[in-house]
């Protein structure tokens, strides 16, 4: 039996909606060499069922049935059983461009690397947003400041990707990188924000990577702010425990590295601080101080940090002032959330108390806010 070219793995959970979109998406892929391992994680609907039947219609879907474990302990499932000279992971709600294995593929042969990362869109699957075309947010992985990664490099010469959404689905992995250093996602119920080790672990790894700068994957997105998808206010702590203690494990001492993973972490402290119940905010003040004490100061270049992230990072050991910027970040850090008014030539937005009303072509999407009183 000849090695695929590309294994994906799709884990399964619950997504009886979406899973024909999905893998649809898949099979429809113009490069044909694939093997597709869809891990069915003991779901309750018809996705079992579901998943039996693409295996009798194409013999290169393999159906694999696990008892529930969660997203990590899925993928890993997958990891396990993957052929394929290279690893891709899509995730079952969403979806691919028809090119996308061909293209990623290509890239990694042609330029011989460990890791090919693409951009991707952002799908806001939401009944608010009345027009299809302004569902689409188009990631990039860099900014104004910084051009796109060219050539070939490492994350020591290129760490702007740590400050950005792990996004592990968004690329693909030389099955060798993978199964050489033994890299697996935390087993962890539910999601739980276990790709953010894998995306660590892969690109300090790697020996050469390289960017395709073209979006391919559709990330859906069933709301506008992070915040109100978090349930547990736990996990990014847990996360970025883990994260820490294997950079130093490994005596990974990058500056850039570090920065950009600081960035982050500090962007999810703001997801924490808007998803939290005010009167449960003193259950995770300890947490952010054990993130804070746990961070390598050392390793961190001011330089890579804007005021309010140095602010944040030099006051999060005092209980008080952490309530200060809970209050200030959630509430009077960008007056927009109460009242603006923003005039372009594409059209008008007005916001009041974080409700917004817009004519024209305007990115509202993007200054949503909603704020949990609770």
């Amino acid at each position: 039996m000849s090695t695929p070219k590309v294994s994906i793995i799709v884990p399964i959970y619950g997504v009886e909606k979406y899973i024909h979109q999905c893998v649809d998406s898949i099979l429809a892929q113009t490069l044909k060499d694939i093997e597709i391992l869809l891990v069915d994680d003991g779901s309750k609907d018809r996705c079992p069922e579901i998943v039996d039947e693409y295996a009798k219609k194409d013999k290169r879907i393999v159906a694999i049935h696990k008892p529930n474990g969660g997203y990590g302990s899925a993928v890993n499932k997958g990891l396990e059983a993957a052929n394929g000279e290279y690893i891709g992971i899509v995730e079952p709600d969403d979806w691919i461009d028809t090119t996308m294995y061909e293209k990623l593929y290509n890239k990694a042969k042609t330029d011989n690397v460990d890791i090919v990362k693409s951009k991707f869109y952002i799908y806001y699957d939401i009944d608010k947003i009345k027009h299809e075309e302004n569902k689409y947010l188009d990631i990039n992985w860099y900014n104004n400041k910084r051009e796109a990664p060219r050539g070939i490099f490492t994350i020591d010469e290129y760490a702007d990707f740590f400050y950005f959404h792990p996004s592990i689905w968004s690329a693909i992995y030389k099955a060798s990188l993978i199964k050489d250093h033994n890299i697996s996602l935390e087993e962890i119920p539910g999601a739980g924000w276990t790709d953010n080790l894998f995306q660590v672990q892969t690109m300090c790894l790697a020996k050469s990577i390289t960017y395709l700068d073209e979006a391919l994957y559709f990330y859906r997105n069933k709301n506008f702010d992070d915040a109100l998808d978090l349930k547990d206010q736990t996990i990014p702590f847990l996360r970025t425990r883990s994260i820490h203690k294997w950079l130093k494990d490994n005596n990974i001492t990058n500056k850039e590295i570090w920065s950009n993973l600081c960035k982050r972490e500090i962007a999810y402290i703001h997801i924490v601080f808007r998803s939290v119940k005010l009167k449960k905010f003193k259950d995770i003040i300890p947490l952010i101080q054990e993130w804070r004490n746990d961070l390598p100061t050392e390793y961190i270049d001011a330089d890579k940090l804007n005021t309010v992230e140095k602010r944040i990072l030099r006051n999060l050991n005092k209980p008080k002032l952490i309530w200060y910027h809970l209050i200030k970040h959630r509430y009077l850090s960008n007056r927009s959330y109460w009242v603006s008014l923003r005039i372009r030539k594409t059209g008008f937005l007005v916001q009041l108390l974080g409700m917004q009303f817009s004519v024209g072509n305007m990115p509202w999407r993007r200054a949503w806010f909603k704020v949990n009183i609770g």
